[in-house]
């Protein structure tokens, strides 16, 4: 368990991920993937949809003829 401190927010981890080395995150990642575990590829999944839908809305944006920056997606 590894607390952390955002402002007037505290964001308790309980993974064991948490205390690894990036070497050894890397290597964890790596084998549960080749394993196949669901979870893990859920999150993947997920950031992928993220990024399809930031594509989209930048796509949408240079259609009507704007650049695609943050103020745009005031507009």
């Amino acid at each position: 368990m590894k607390e952390f401190k955002y402002g007037n927010t505290t964001v308790i981890v309980h993974s064991p991920l948490v205390l690894m080395s990036p070497e050894e995150r890397k290597q964890w990642f790596e084998q549960e993937w080749q394993k196949g575990n669901p979870i893990l590829r859920q999150i993947a999944e997920a950031v992928l949809d993220c990024y399809r839908s930031i594509d989209n809305v930048t796509e949408k944006l240079k259609v009507d003829g704007r650049n695609g920056s943050p103020e745009d997606e005031t507009r």
